[in-house]
């Protein structure tokens, strides 16, 4: 499945990546851009590529002699929820060493949507896998989760297969749907299972631990939960009121960054982030508003309003704003919001966009810096300094206050990793919702559990947490024991038991850091990262 006119890496990176299947696999897998995109706001639910996913990665496990199922909830899943009727297969890979015992090892398939404003800003296509002359490949999805996760999933049971005697039994569980919520994913494999009686042999998620290879170079002891909250409104209401409620999402960080882990932060203090150990932290990262009609003061109005994101856990770079008038007022209205505007946040001509542009419209873009939304703190989110800019704007007189807007946000609330679904939610909404009943009735906010999961924490002297420290250390020399900001399948392994009942050591690892641009512009991987995911997995596994 090579790309035309793709440039081969040089011999020394396909030796780096450790494996000779390592390079057409992921080039072949994000060439495939088995995107996620869920936008419940306006009825789309995208998934086109997972079943061409699905089979690629079955067609490589059976040609190593591995025995492979796919589970849809779609079709396979009793009383599974409204799924869109959109196919969602996992794949259930299993060497079977005829041991007493199992390792799970969960990735995902899944990646962020690209959207159209950021295309133009890559590079190289973003579904090419392709090299450059930095030593890294560049691809949406080389790191999270193809390239951390994915690849080395199957090259590790390609190389325990040629063992005469692997340990253990090794299942590797390849998933969708992981970049929102794992609905049709890991959530789908936990529901078959509680149809199940305990320790049946049918349940895909029976082992003694759970290695996640979807993180970063460091000893992970606990992974933040996620939750998608989404304000709207019961109908239309003048620009300011959008405004207000945008400006109460965005101060709902303030609450959350109160809720503080035990487990230390691998971003303090070198990457910025704003605390030693673990928050939670709230990110509106999508703002939508449309306008049909002016109001009756004759001003200048926003006609249109998008972040230019298609993933609701991705902070955009830049937030479009499309403004109709009298040209006069177009004319003085672009000065008086850069003069609102500070640094790192600058004010530019509108480019690529989701949006229509009238002829005559003033097009301009609130541009910041964007970044998976579990790390708010790596990047600049335009969204806030678009709701000041306009609010200024409202307050000098310079916008149409009367107009009917509609208007929608999505706020990407993290828990800590010792923190409830539940615990969580409850919070946010509680805040929410007295800030609606206090200053508009109209503000609606939802969030539905389908989209969601609680955190997962383990004791930073759990014997499987310092087995792993041993591991990465040997593999990545890095040392200590961490949260993880971003929230992956872990959480969803929370209330998950080993045959002897204990808690279930969920382990989250990768390749990926602030370098790897994931959900960004330029994503890529360094080769030999992928072979030292590949080691990590593979000594934990054999190491007693």
């Amino acid at each position: 499945m090579a790309v035309p006119g793709a440039r081969e890496p040089p011999s020394e990176v396909l030796a780096a990546l450790g494996d000779p299947d390592a390079y057409p696999m992921l080039r072949d897998l994000v060439a495939i851009a088995p995107t996620n995109l869920e936008d419940p706001a306006h009825g789309r639910w995208e998934k086109p590529n997972y079943p061409a996913a699905a089979r690629y990665v079955s067609d490589v496990a059976r040609r190593y002699g591995l025995a492979v199922r796919q589970f849809d909830p779609v079709t396979d899943l009793r009383g599974s929820p409204d799924l869109h009727g959109v196919p969602r297969p996992n794949v259930i890979v299993d060497l079977d060493a005829g041991a007493a015992d199992r390792v799970l090892v969960l990735v995902h398939y899944d990646v962020v949507p690209v959207p159209e404003a950021e295309r133009a800003r890559w590079g190289t296509p973003p579904h090419a896998l392709t090299y450059r002359e930095d030593g890294n490949l560049y691809g949406r999805g080389s790191a999270d989760d193809l390239g951390s996760g994915v690849v080395p999933g199957l090259l590790l049971l390609k190389q325990l297969r040629a063992l005469a005697h692997p340990p253990v039994n090794v299942r590797l569980l390849v998933c969708c749907d992981e970049e929102t919520g794992g609905t049709g994913g890991i959530e789908a494999l936990k529901a078959h299972d509680a149809q199940l009686p305990p320790r049946d042999p049918g349940r895909f998620l029976e082992g003694e631990c759970a290695l996640i290879a979807d993180g970063d170079s460091h000893t992970t002891a606990g992974s933040s939960g996620v939750a998608f909250l989404d304000g709207t409104f019961a109908r239309p209401v003048p620009l300011p009121r959008v405004v207000a409620y945008g400006e109460a999402l965005v101060a709902l960080h303030s609450t959350a960054s109160r809720w503080r882990s035990t487990l230390a932060s691998p971003d303090w203090p070198a990457h910025g982030a704003p605390e030693p150990v673990i928050t939670g932290r709230a990110t509106v990262t999508r703002f939508e508003a449309r306008s049909e009609r002016p109001g009756p003061g004759g001003r200048a109005r926003l006609v249109a309003a998008h972040a230019e994101s298609d993933a609701a856990n991705q902070v955009a770079r830049s937030v479009t704003l499309v403004f109709e008038g009298a040209r006069r007022q177009l004319e003085e209205l672009r000065p008086a919001l850069e003069r609102r505007l500070a640094a790192p946040f600058r004010l530019e001509p509108a480019g690529a966009t989701a949006l229509s542009v009238p002829a005559g419209a003033l097009a301009l873009s609130v541009v910041g810096e964007s970044t998976h939304a579990g790390y708010p703190h790596r990047g600049h989110n335009p969204v806030p300094a678009t709701l000041d800019l306009l609010a200024g704007a409202l307050a000098e007189g310079r916008l149409d206050e009367s107009g009917p807007v509609e208007g929608s946000f999505s706020v990407d609330l993290r828990l800590t990793p010792e923190m409830t679904l539940a615990e969580g939610v409850e919070r946010a909404l509680r805040e929410v919702r007295a800030w609606g009943s206090a200053h508009d009735p109209d503000a609606r906010i939802d969030a539905p559990a389908e989209r969601g999961r609680g955190g997962y924490a383990l004791p930073a002297d759990h014997p499987a947490v310092r087995k792993m420290e041993r591991v990465i250390r040997s593999v990545f020399g890095t040392e200590g024991v961490f949260g993880e900001y971003g929230g992956t399948d872990a959480s969803a392994l929370a209330d998950l038991t080993t045959p002897s009942g204990a808690k279930m050591p969920a382990l989250v690892f990768g390749l990926m850091n602030r370098a790897s641009h994931i959900h960004e512009v330029d994503e890529r991987v360094e080769p030999r990262t992928v072979a030292q995911v590949t080691d990590v997995l593979r000594r934990y596994i054999l190491q007693p």
